[in-house]
């Protein structure tokens, strides 16, 4: 018996040697932001830890990404729309599990204005020329009726600024994402179109290269299946969530964290995956911005294998 007990004491103290010598696995983030949740939930709630992960999210700029990923400087990106730039232009990149599949913002106008329609003539925010909401609002235009060459796009810069000449009325409107958009309306600003209602487009996942696919696939099933959990507790478990939302935005206000919450669900993928059309069109997308013509199939960029098979 005692024997017996030793021997157990010993695979355990193997187990927790071999967790704790387990090497960090950084993760580069763009910012902080919701569509990040399934990170701090993974971390907060042990699911990495139960899969013997150690995960370092590392906080750099969008563009630098996928070249950290290229220098070995991160094992995993979460910028699906970098990645599927790269891949079409030959980088062997993998997006292996997409969070959201549609951007999260409201295009919010001054009182006076009801509709998008109602912006012919008028000027209208935005952050950054040839950006995702450059690209947003755009759509949002067309799709209402309203020819974007009638409309005066200005570039502002940050979120804030944008709030801010909405505020002033320098503005008529513009694309504002949380907790922005929530601020705006309790100003008395109002929701002319949630963005995601106009364009589908995956956004925010789990990026990696194809070589650590080939040479590390545990591993990534291993990260895959703790975000796929984190994502399934976090749908289904708002008050336990919203604590670790707020550490993570470090945002304090409970009214703000909640809605943003919700607003979040509008995004999210059921199960980590996207649909072969909606993968072509991102794909095509992509091929138009960077001025190719040569044809990126869509296995090429999108490989969804290591998600639990669906039920």
């Amino acid at each position: 018996m005692r024997r017996a007990i030793l021997g157990l004491m010993a695979i355990l103290l193997l187990v927790s040697a071999a967790h704790a010598a387990a090497p960090s696995v950084r993760v580069g983030i763009p910012s902080i932001v919701v569509t990040l949740l399934p990170l701090p939930v993974a971390q907060e709630r042990g699911f990495f830890q139960e899969e013997g992960l150690t995960v370092q999210p590392v906080l750099m700029a969008a563009a630098l990404n996928i070249k950290a990923l290229l220098s070995g400087d991160v094992s995993y990106a979460t910028t699906v729309g970098a990645a599927v730039s790269a891949a079409v232009r030959g980088i062997d990149v993998r997006v292996v599990m997409v969070f959201v599949d549609r951007p999260l913002f409201d295009l919010v106008g001054v009182p006076e204005v009801s509709s998008i329609a109602d912006l012919r003539g008028r000027v209208v925010g935005i952050s950054s020329r040839g950006g995702l909401m450059d690209h947003a609002t755009r759509r949002m235009l067309q799709q209402s009726g309203v020819d974007p060459a009638g409309v005066t796009l200005v570039t502002l810069g940050p979120q804030s600024n944008v709030f801010t000449a909405l505020e002033a009325r320098r503005i008529t409107a513009g694309l504002l994402i949380p907790p922005y958009n929530f601020l705006a309306y309790r100003r008395g600003l109002k929701n002319l179109g949630f963005a995601g209602s106009f364009v589908s487009i995956p956004t925010t996942g789990l990026v990696t290269m194809r070589e650590r696919l080939e040479r590390a696939p545990d591993q990534v099933r291993r990260m895959v299946r703790a975000l796929a959990r984190a994502r399934a507790f976090a749908r289904e478990q708002k008050a336990a969530v919203l604590p670790i939302l707020k550490r993570f935005l470090k945002l304090e206000d409970d009214a703000f964290l909640s809605e943003i919450y919700d607003y979040h669900q509008k995004a999210e993928t059921p199960d980590g995956r996207i649909s072969p059309a909606l993968a072509a069109e991102t794909i095509r997308e992509a091929r138009e911005a960077e001025g190719l013509t040569r044809e990126t199939p869509v296995g090429q960029v999108f490989d969804f294998s290591y998600l639990e098979p669906r039920r």
